[in-house]
């Protein structure tokens, strides 16, 4: 017997208290699968389906949801777009909950996989945060009884903490793509055991700190991959572990990474808040990490239309980065090459195209060497600027860097500059330098990954 459809008169309703038709509901879902990393085509037509009964398939419903609290201004529910099951239980404040499990359940069997990764969904909601001290002041809960697995001791503690830099190394010059299942799965199961595990006091604050540092890096990575839901969530358990060890410095990078994602989204406020929030607690961090802090919240200023406070907070980062010694953390270094970056992009804020043209010519000369994939993006940019400013052949040199390190990464912002190239210098295509570029840049879109 054929069931009936019952129209969805919740969603209508959100229809029309947002102002929006069916298409411009559409068309903002299809901007938001895009943060995701989903490449969607909705249309009116699906909306008119939604409207009749019918149900898409996650992660549209959680889009959709995302949609009308952005446009109205409160949290929606999936439950009242009617897109989804009647009642949803309150879980209540996420850093109130377990750090080890919302940990395992991160990393679980294929979550680390880009198919399944590109249906977390970015949530501006997600970015109204504790303060660091109601965030250290959440008690997590203890582990089940019988759970813990044998006593781990200093030597798992520095194990665990070697790895950092295998994981930054390997990142830093290969892409987020290269290493982010592995590391989802070495901190599924082996750092959280640990974590669960008998430990003296010190040895498991050492762990949490390092189990902050990791779950931070595969955000990063997530965050290189375009995966920006999934980059948040690992962010933001990331600063539950900070949280729970005490960790000023885990607690203002992450936050930092936060604010970066943020901006490159084009929510420019709430990078502000989410990098003036990591400034706060400056004060508890090294000289490296504060100057860090600052050249972000520069940036996040200058996007937001605060030049002049753009300018005090670059000043005070690079003030703290002359007092910052050769030794850098695999986590949050700072050094004249990112702050030459940082100079650029609030040039360009600025609509000062050979400012920052300057400055990340001057960025990319001292990019550290094992930076691949920093200077590789660092490089389509300038090439980009340079190209606006009327310089082809200097562009078309610029990208051939580019592209002599594109084949080593696995990146989807390498991916997307190299689109870019392609796109921006069709137009150019019978200039002998352009011809030849776009000959080299068409067979490496098409060559197999180098994984």
């Amino acid at each position: 017997m054929r069931t009936l459809r019952v129209p969805n008169n919740l969603l209508r309703e959100l229809l029309t208290e947002a102002g929006w038709t069916g298409q411009a509901l559409a068309s903002a879902i299809n901007a938001l699968g895009a943060e995701t990393g989903l490449r969607l085509q909705y249309q009116r037509a699906s909306v008119t389906q939604w409207l009749s009964g019918t149900h898409p398939r996650p992660p549209v419903p959680e889009l959709v949801a995302e949609a009308f609290s952005r446009k109205l201004g409160r949290p929606i529910t999936v439950a009242a777009t009617g897109l989804g099951p009647s009642e949803q239980a309150d879980p209540g404040p996420w850093w109130e909950e377990d750090a080890v499990t919302r940990l395992v359940e991160l990393c679980e069997d294929g979550v680390a996989r880009r198919e399944v990764l590109a249906g977390c969904v970015y949530s501006l909601a997600a970015l109204s945060l504790p303060g660091w001290a109601d965030l250290i002041s959440a008690h997590p809960s203890p582990p089940p009884e019988g759970s813990a697995a044998a006593r781990v001791g200093q030597a798992e503690a520095d194990s665990a903490a070697t790895m950092i830099g295998l994981f930054s190394d390997t990142d830093t010059a290969f892409g987020g793509g290269r290493a982010r299942l592995a590391l989802a799965t070495y901190l599924r199961t082996t750092v959280a055991p640990w974590l669960r595990a008998d430990a003296s006091s010190k040895v498991h604050r050492e762990l949490l700190v390092t189990a902050a540092r990791l779950t931070y890096l595969c955000g990063f990575m997530c965050f290189d991959d375009e995966l920006h839901g999934a980059a948040q969530r690992y962010y933001l358990t990331g600063l539950q572990l900070s949280g729970e060890a005490g960790d000023a410095t885990g607690y203002a990078v992450t936050l930092r990474a936060l604010s970066v994602q943020a901006r490159l989204l084009g929510h420019h406020r709430e990078a502000v808040n989410l990098a003036e929030s990591a400034a706060r607690v400056t004060t508890k961090v090294s000289t490296e990490t504060r100057a860090f802090v600052y050249g972000q919240l520069a940036v996040a200023n200058a996007a937001n239309g605060d030049q002049r406070s753009a300018h005090e907070c670059l000043g005070a980062a690079e003030k703290q980065l002359e007092r910052v010694s050769s030794a850098r953390t695999p986590v949050g270094a700072y050094h004249p090459a990112a702050l030459s970056h940082q100079h650029a992009a609030i040039r360009a804020c600025t609509g000062d195209r050979r400012g920052a043209i300057t400055a990340l010519t001057t960025s990319v000369r001292h990019r550290p060497i094992g930076e691949r994939r920093s200077r590789a993006i660092t490089l389509a940019r300038l090439a980009e600027l340079q190209l606006d400013d009327g310089q082809l052949e200097q562009a078309c040199g610029t990208w051939e860097r580019f592209l002599d390190d594109y084949p080593y990464l696995w990146s989807r912002r390498a991916d997307t500059a190299l689109h870019t190239l392609r796109a921006r210098l069709r137009p150019h295509a019978k200039s002998t330098c352009a011809r030849s570029l776009l000959t080299k840049a068409t067979a490496l879109s098409k060559a197999p990954s180098m994984g």
